[in-house]
């Protein structure tokens, strides 16, 4: 079992649930109650979901490739690609919109498990 694979794995599946249960009732439902057109709304939530279902799956791939050296980098490479992406969009998207990191340190937890997980592969 590869330790580095599990942990980001278990990180990433801990995250998914900070995002259901914090992020579902700080972030999603007051967007949902707000004054924007239905279709908006709709989108908003696909995406939030589409988010949901990345990090679950995400982090039952990272788990799978602790336990299957043979497919580690075919299981773990998307998920830790998306976690990168992530990182990098809530840097950028910090510091260009709101001009500091402290607001959304979102990227903190997804550079971690890129950086665990990527330690995991090499």
């Amino acid at each position: 079992m590869n330790f580095w694979l599990l942990t980001s794995g278990i990180a990433m599946l801990l995250l998914s649930l900070v995002h259901i249960f914090l992020g579902g009732r700080e972030i999603h439902l007051p967007m949902v109650k707000a004054n924007w057109p239905d279709p908006a709304k709709a989108i908003w939530s696909v995406v939030w979901h589409i988010t949901t279902a990345m990090m679950i799956f995400g982090g039952l791939a990272l788990v799978a490739a602790a336990a299957r050296p043979d497919l580690a980098l075919a299981l773990a490479a998307l998920p830790l690609v998306l976690s990168a992406s992530a990182a990098i969009l809530f840097v950028v998207y910090s510091l260009t919109r709101l001009r500091t990191l402290r607001i959304l340190p979102h990227w903190i937890a997804f550079s971690a498990i890129t950086l665990v997980g990527t330690i995991g592969l090499l």
